[in-house]
């Protein structure tokens, strides 16, 4: 989407100074917008009438633990087609996103199973991404291998029948992923070979999942894993998933710790299949049979 190039000569310096001074950052601020008939990876990116074409660029541009600002713009389209393709490596930066509906900024993943955008240094914040699996089984969308992650206000979507991502956010197999937080999210992939939208396999501390929507086929857990996490919070999540075997909506290792507390979840397994965190505190959860078509219940029930 070509943007006209007269536009650009209406930006004044007031409007430059109130674009840069978004987001209140104490570092600088670089803009993305593949669409800007002036855009190009090889500008300096800090003007938004000659911005960067990638948000891979903008990283790289990017001075670790000063607040650096990424601003992707209405309309951006980013390709990743190799493991790591969009590698987020320099601690502390944040990429927001700009645009509503069709407008979001949209990162497709395409080309090969193992296309990934791999989350390599700590205090890193992404806001309002649309991710496109546009593949056959993708392994991992975001691969989280470091501490103090944060997504919110972002979709994760397919682009077609049969391109899908078996699983949306993998957290590192160790402690070094800890303090993830996934929040105001959006998930529909309805692919059998899906297996988790978070797979919690590590033993990170101070996970946050809350307000989402998942709706998927998530054959093994829709929000958990074999890790022992501790100190979690997974709260206000809206789950639909459509497996029909033992598969769990919400599902924590028997020693894992924390509060799982007011989701409300709808699957095609059994009462006893939809959310499990034995050592967790659990209260006023719901959860509803697809197949019964009756209201949720709650989930453990009242004693």
């Amino acid at each position: 989407m070509a943007r006209n190039p007269g536009l650009n000569m209406a930006y004044t310096d007031g409007m430059r100074h109130e674009l840069r001074s978004f987001g209140r950052t104490t570092g600088a601020v670089y803009f993305v917008d593949s669409g800007h008939a002036s855009a190009s990876d090889n500008h300096a990116g800090t003007d938004p009438v000659r911005p960067l074409a990638t948000i891979d660029a903008a990283v790289g541009k990017c001075t670790a633990s000063q607040g650096d600002l990424i601003r992707v713009m209405p309309g951006h389209a980013e390709t990743v087609s190799a493991a790591a393709g969009l590698a987020l490596d320099v601690a502390g930066i944040t990429i927001i996103g700009h645009g509503d509906g069709a407008l979001q900024p949209t990162v497709t993943l395409d080309t090969a199973t193992t296309a990934d955008v791999d989350v390599d240094a700590a205090n890193i914040t992404v806001e309002n991404i649309n991710f496109v699996a546009n593949f056959a089984d993708i392994a991992v969308i975001l691969d989280v291998n470091a501490t103090d992650f944060t997504v919110r206000n972002s979709r994760f979507t397919a682009a077609a029948v049969d391109m899908n991502a078996k699983v949306v956010i993998q957290d590192a197999a160790a402690a070094a992923s800890s303090r993830i937080t996934v929040e105001n999210c959006y998930h529909l992939d309805r692919d059998a070979a899906n297996t988790h939208f978070i797979n919690m396999a590590g033993t990170g501390d101070g996970h946050v999942v809350r307000n989402n929507i998942l709706m998927g086929d998530y054959g093994t857990i829709a929000v958990g894993g074999a890790g022992i996490v501790t100190n979690c919070l997974i709260t206000g999540n809206l789950i639909n998933n459509a497996a029909n075997t033992v598969d769990s909506c919400i599902n924590l290792a028997a020693t894992a710790t924390g509060c799982v507390v007011g989701n409300m979840c709808a699957g095609a397994a059994a009462q006893a299949n939809g959310v499990t965190a034995t050592a967790c505190l659990i209260a006023e959860n719901y959860y509803g049979v697809l197949a019964e078509d009756l209201s949720a219940i709650l989930d453990p029930i009242a004693t």
